[in-house]
């Protein structure tokens, strides 16, 4: 096993060879790194990689990234390719000025109004490369919504409310047997039948908490678990109202992947970043490592 000292994590190997988390899957997909050791987290494990073996590809990066191209033109057609890339140019100039014209108008705020808008923005972000598969990004994700919850709420800048979903019932090995005989998948045979009294239930499985930041402009809205988040809640003496929310079975999806455009004007590495200077504020200690590693030689 590698000391962590001569290992990188994904942000810093997507800095270190100006690439995207997409790319660092692909060059692992295709041998080019190896996966040396793992940090796990409560939502996911974090793969790590060695810094000797990132600074092997620099210097053949436009020839993997080259062939990249030449491989995606042969297998989804060079004009549907062509047409991707001008695309996400023009997504990526929207994305510059976006972020732009939102940085310059936050330094006319408060320093503890502009330091939650700013946060914001990052989490919005986060949201996306989590969802994009890496999910030990929740983690982070966690204990900026719970610093949300220690120093917002009293400031109403933050507000929550509680989204009660269903509870997630897991059959017994008779119910089992039964839907089986009868050739029915188990949601079809809850919905025919029930549970009965030896399924087992887990209440408020798919409940949520909301969370609405709302400043001038500003708009956010961030959703956490409530197995999640009740604590935060009880260690200050608060009880979020709850949300009337149309029925719906399992649970409620928010959010979509990171964009390529977006990968690459908002990076990964300075998200994990400026989300960890905004814990730190507060005396959050960082997560996750930042730190730009030299390479061995």
């Amino acid at each position: 096993m590698s000391s962590l000292l001569e290992l990188m994590n994904p942000a810093q190997v997507c800095q270190a060879l100006g690439i995207t988390p997409n790319g660092v899957r692909r060059l692992s997909r295709e041998g080019y790194l190896e996966v040396k050791d793992m940090v796990r987290f409560k939502n996911g494990d974090m793969s790590l990689f060695s810094i000797k073996q990132v600074h092997s590809l620099l210097p053949v990066m436009p020839r993997i990234k080259q062939a990249w191209e030449t491989h995606d033109k042969s297998r989804f057609g060079a004009r549907r390719v062509s047409k991707a890339h001008v695309h996400r140019h023009k997504s990526y100039n929207n994305q510059i000025n976006h972020k732009e014209e939102f940085f310059m108008a936050t330094n006319a705020l408060a320093e503890k109004t502009a330091q939650l808008i700013k946060a914001c923005y990052y989490l919005f972000h986060l949201n996306h490369y989590a969802k994009a598969g890496n999910q030990y990004l929740y983690d982070l994700k966690e204990l900026v919504l719970q610093t949300f919850v220690e120093q917002y709420t009293s400031d109403d800048l933050v507000k929550v409310s509680f989204i009660e979903g269903d509870n997630k019932v897991l059959l017994c090995p008779g119910c089992k047997a039964r839907a089986k005989e009868r050739g029915m998948s188990y949601l079809e045979y809850l919905d025919a039948e029930g549970a009965c009294p030896r399924c087992t239930r887990e209440y408020k499985y798919y409940s949520l908490y909301e969370f609405i930041i709302s400043y001038d402009e500003y708009r956010f809205c961030f959703h956490t678990p409530y197995s999640t988040a009740k604590k935060w809640f009880k260690n200050i003496g608060l009880r979020p109202p709850q949300t009337h929310k149309p029925q719906r079975e399992g649970a409620y999806t928010f959010g979509r992947s990171v964009y390529e455009s977006e990968a690459q004007v908002v990076e990964l590495i300075e998200v994990i970043e400026e989300l960890q200077n905004f814990l730190a504020n507060f005396g959050v200690e960082a997560l996750i490592e930042t730190g730009i590693r030299g390479f061995c030689e």
